[in-house]
């Protein structure tokens, strides 16, 4: 029985070719889907050549969304994809499209998700996959090479709108944190390693995206983070009243 398609949005960060802009629409609204987004463009995403190759996917570049960092592009997401092709230094796990879409399917099924494509050029940085809660990369028979970023899209939606071909099991309904209530909490976090004089093996931030690890394998729900915002809270709390209270 075939299921309804989960809200996916596709983020582009910052692309460089309006012939991918377009082709991507028409990658999106040939699989069903219809919300785009793109980060910082470096280029016109509304150029004709855009529309030329979007062909009957107008509508979906007349409604695309212009934002300025890819933050403001999950906002509102509770679970993201982050799509690479090279190997980082830390240890994420890198799943294939359809386990990444399978996530997506589990994690976030009636709540807003994005998949998120880097720029032609050099892909996502860094810093922008650890933005996504899992990364995911498409195999390639040659190692040195690369999808077109449209030919990417594609790949993911399609992933898409097969599986709601074969249909999945309700379950119970998660009410998943968003994007930025997730950002709230490793603010917090640094600043509580900061109070503790945390001094990690490398950087505080390489030190945080290993936290980020951990959370991101995790359904936290947004009790669940208001719970660890206590606690951190607490030990704030805690910590300050230690160090201000007179010596005996």
């Amino acid at each position: 029985m075939t299921t309804p398609l989960p809200p996916v949005r596709i983020v582009l960060v910052e692309p460089e070719h309006p012939g991918n802009i377009g082709s991507a629409a028409r990658a999106l609204w040939t699989m069903g889907l219809s919300e785009l987004v793109v980060v910082n463009p470096q280029c016109d995403p509304r150029a004709q050549e855009a529309y030329w190759l979007a062909h009957a996917a107008r509508e979906v570049l007349d409604s695309l969304v212009v934002v300025p960092t890819l933050a403001d592009a999950l906002a509102d997401t509770v679970f993201s994809v982050g799509t690479t092709r090279r190997r980082r230094r830390v240890a994420y796990p890198i799943f294939l499209p359809n386990e990444a879409v399978a996530q997506i399917r589990q994690r976030a099924p009636t709540q807003p998700a994005a998949i998120v494509f880097g720029r032609e050029s050099s892909g996502l940085t860094n810093p922008e996959l650890a933005l996504c809660s899992v990364q995911s990369s498409i195999p390639c028979a040659r190692e040195e090479h690369s999808l077109n970023l449209a030919q990417a899209v594609l790949v993911y939606c399609t992933e898409l709108y097969a599986a709601s071909e074969r249909g999945t099991e309700t379950g119970f309904d998660w009410r998943l944190v968003e994007h930025r209530e997730l950002e709230t909490l490793y603010q917090h976090l640094e600043r509580l390693l900061r109070l503790l004089d945390a001094r990690p093996a490398t950087t505080l931030e390489n030190y945080i995206a290993r936290f980020r690890r951990v959370f991101n394998r995790m359904a936290l729900e947004t009790r669940d983070v208001r719970l660890l915002l206590k606690l951190i809270h607490r030990v704030e709390t805690e910590l300050q009243s230690a160090r201000t209270r007179p010596e005996v």
